[in-house]
């Protein structure tokens, strides 16, 4: 049947599964697959005559990348986009000048980070010892973390010159698949034989905490599994397979707290702007069941596992008192305001900085300066240069924003515009 010849694709599946599904698609003998953006670069799939992106996937690259999976040979293809009732696939859709007249943005990355800068010079030095000249084009902080790889003794000093200690190749070591090096791998245990255990996909240690909890149903090649232990030493997620009419959708709560100002934005007379250091946890409190066919909630359910902890880099703005007493003289509440613009912030950013909005965080509180701020942040330990951008190029931001909110034909707030009240991170 021709159900058979479709299946299920992302980068979570173990490499065997990954690598027959690609044989099988470049051979022909499977007619489409439904993929996340695992199949968006380095793998050849055949000739595929249609691409279906639903909703907009994050970057313009990504959207061409994907679009061209289709048409690799010389027949002619087609490539569409569904667009969602994201605010940002809106403003597309009412902007497609935007999307077709520029080209593909700019990657965005901090050769400053640490965790990054760590990797490249153990790679470098793998290759060819580091000296005082290839410093120079690392920047500031390669000699003090080679100091540190030494301490480690994952690199050697000798006579000045870095050289990797040995073992094998560390770029292997360097995920393309997940944003952490850590990952959980889950494990189906049948009811009925407790002692066997087949390893099914694997998931990132950042993402697991919010997909692989207790009781929650985990989907894998369509199929639904409940979630039975979360074991966060060992690393492995303990799932059954179990048919159920619903998936489950984690609530979580998020705390960030500004450690360090590296920068601030004096001339920005609206809010106070600043950019810097902060702590973020965040923590899967409870889950919500949501039915397949009419995506209504079912039930919740609390979720007790520690929070996550996470040293990265964020902008805050909190708007200033002159701005407060202005929409209070409008009936309006200031800390309303940042939260709906928070929902925009996120997936506007994007836009400007090149980067998948689950890249993202954001949160709103009032125990960093004393009034309602909004902080957002990079999901990835150091950050990755997502949220800087967005502080150096914050006229755009809010511009794209304010368009946002103006070309939707609600009246006063909808999906498409400001979002839902409460994004997940």
């Amino acid at each position: 049947p021709l159900a058979d010849q479709v299946r299920a694709y992302r980068g979570g599946y173990l490499p065997n599964e990954r690598r027959q599904m690609e044989q099988e698609l470049f051979s022909g003998r499977l007619r489409g697959v439904a993929t996340t953006n695992a199949l968006e670069l380095g793998i050849d799939v055949g000739s595929l005559d249609v691409a279906i992106l639903v909703n907009y996937p994050g970057t313009i690259a990504s959207c061409w990348q994907q679009a061209g999976r289709s048409g690799r040979r010389h027949e002619e293809s087609l490539a569409v986009l569904l667009a969602g009732n994201d605010p940002v696939d809106q403003y597309l859709l009412r902007n497609p000048c935007y999307f077709f007249s520029q080209s593909p943005e700019h990657a965005v990355v901090d050769p400053d980070n640490p965790y990054v800068l760590a990797k490249h010079l153990q790679a470098a030095a793998f290759e060819l010892p580091l000296g005082q000249t290839d410093f120079e084009h690392f920047g500031p902080l390669a000699e003090p973390i080679a100091g540190a790889l030494c301490h480690e003794k994952k690199l050697a000093e000798v006579n000045g010159d870095y050289y990797f200690a040995g073992g094998q190749n560390p770029a292997v070591n360097v995920s393309l698949r997940h944003m952490s090096d850590n990952t959980f791998s889950i494990v189906e245990q049948s009811s009925r034989d407790e002692a066997k255990h087949n390893v099914i996909a694997n998931v990132d240690a950042i993402s697991a905490p919010e997909l692989v909890y207790p009781e929650a149903v985990y989907l894998h090649n369509g199929d639904t599994y409940l979630v039975r232990e979360l074991d966060l030493e060992g690393k492995v997620a303990y799932v059954e397979r179990r048919e159920t009419d619903y998936y489950t959708q984690a609530v979580l709560e998020s705390n960030v707290l500004v450690r360090d100002e590296r920068a601030a934005n004096e001339s920005f007379a609206p809010a106070t702007l600043a950019f810097g250091d902060v702590d973020v946890s965040w923590q899967t409190v409870a889950f919500k069941k949501i039915k397949f066919a009419t995506r209504e909630n079912i039930g919740l359910g609390p979720v007790d596992i520690p929070p996550q902890n996470l040293q990265t880099t964020a902008f805050w703005l909190a708007p200033n008192d002159a701005e407060r007493v202005q929409m209070k003289e409008r009936g309006l509440r200031a800390s309303e305001g940042v939260v709906g613009l928070r929902n925009l912030a996120i997936v506007a950013l994007p836009l400007v900085s090149m980067c998948d909005s689950r890249d993202l965080g954001g949160v709103v509180d009032s125990k960093n300066l004393g009034r309602s701020t909004l902080i957002v942040y990079d999901r990835y330990p150091g950050g990755l240069g997502y949220s800087e951008k967005g502080f150096q190029h914050i006229e755009r931001l809010l511009g794209i924003c304010r368009e946002m909110v103006r070309d939707c034909p609600c009246d006063e707030g909808c999906p498409s515009c400001v979002g839902l009240p409460n994004l997940r991170p």
